[in-house]
């Protein structure tokens, strides 16, 4: 995470520049440290609690959880095609309505997704740390998009989405349940 504390809003507008090594770090640190700052969101609270929606038509923690590794899933696919395919194109497949109904991942108890998620992460993490700036600007294009999306892009908004839900979590926790 950031070392100073930011909104996502902060962090979208920072790192809508143009990729440097700064703005690379920013992105890996976030995406480093959001499993560990998860965990420590659900830390003492009851099976219940993390299943009990966070308010009035609001997802539950295991909910948001099993929404992050979706889209984490489908957020690293476009870099893997990006790094490995000459002209790879991604199609559009959504991360909840389609990917999700398809994995029904709430199917599972939460220390599996937990560890689930991590892996991955670090999995992502060993791809994007070893990254030379030439690689970070590898694009993929998706479907129905005539421009091309960088590795960076899609990183930058993988970090960006999840660093709004840990926002989001961490002030709706303080309200509703802790």
């Amino acid at each position: 995470m950031p070392k100073e504390m930011m909104t996502k809003a902060a962090l979208h507008k920072r790192l809508a520049r143009s990729p440097s090594s700064e703005l690379i770090e920013l992105v890996l640190d976030v995406l480093g440290a959001t499993p560990a700052k998860l965990q420590d969101l659900a830390d003492g609270l009851s099976k219940e609690a993390l299943t009990r929606p966070l308010g009035e038509g609001e997802r539950s923690f295991k909910r948001d959880l099993t929404h992050l590794i979706y889209c984490a899933e489908r957020g690293a696919i476009p870099i893997y095609y990006a790094l490995t395919a000459e002209q790879p194109f991604m199609p559009r497949i959504h991360a909840e309505r389609q990917w999700g109904k398809l994995l029904r991942y709430e199917a599972f108890d939460m220390p599996d997704l937990f560890t689930y998620f991590s892996f991955n992460r670090r999995a992502l993490l060993n791809v994007l740390n070893g990254l030379t700036p030439r690689q970070w600007e590898r694009a993929v294009r998706p479907e129905g998009k005539k421009r091309k999306e960088s590795v960076y892009y899609t990183a930058r908004g993988l970090c960006v989405h999840e660093y709004g839900h840990l926002e989001d979590l961490a002030k709706k926790l303080d309200a509703v349940i802790r």
